[in-house]
């Protein structure tokens, strides 16, 4: 069952739609978040996802706040990168202090379910965001597109 496209053959079959919401977090190795909002959307047609989000915490970060800090809760597991780089810039950010100048920028995790935050720039090469890097009131807005396994 599916949507023939351009022939009848399988790889020409769509066969998954789906629409639906995720819940977004913050997670970094012993640090706690409190949110002010933490809610999205997705839609997936075939293997690609589009995710549309807005995360805000209502506090700094606490515990351990000196490790790396990643996107949680992704509808679905991301493919294997397999020699390619599966990435791109958020819409909207604010209250977050980048350690050098550049944008900040997510990064998919090979096979899972989350996205690592990077300041990203010219000459700045990339660099991962750390919880302490998240002031109160820190935001997120925008989208991640990544193909699923």
């Amino acid at each position: 069952a599916g949507l023939a496209i351009g022939g009848t053959g399988a790889a020409n079959i769509l066969d998954d739609y789906e629409e639906g919401t995720w819940t977004p977090a913050f997670a970094s190795t012993s640090a706690t978040f409190a949110y002010a909002t933490a809610g999205g959307t997705y839609t997936k047609v075939g293997r690609l996802c589009m995710l549309s989000f807005r995360l805000t915490i209502s506090e700094a970060p606490g515990g351990t706040t000196s490790n790396g800090v990643v996107v949680t809760g992704l509808p679905f597991n991301t493919a294997s990168l397999a020699g390619t780089y599966h990435g791109g810039m958020f819409g909207h950010y604010f209250n977050i202090n980048l350690s050098a100048t550049g944008v900040l920028a997510y990064q998919t995790a090979s096979g899972g379910a989350t996205v690592e935050l990077k300041l990203v720039g010219d000459n700045a090469g990339e660099t991962g965001v750390l919880a302490s890097h998240l002031n109160s009131g820190a935001q997120i807005r925008g989208q991640i597109i990544y193909h699923t396994a």
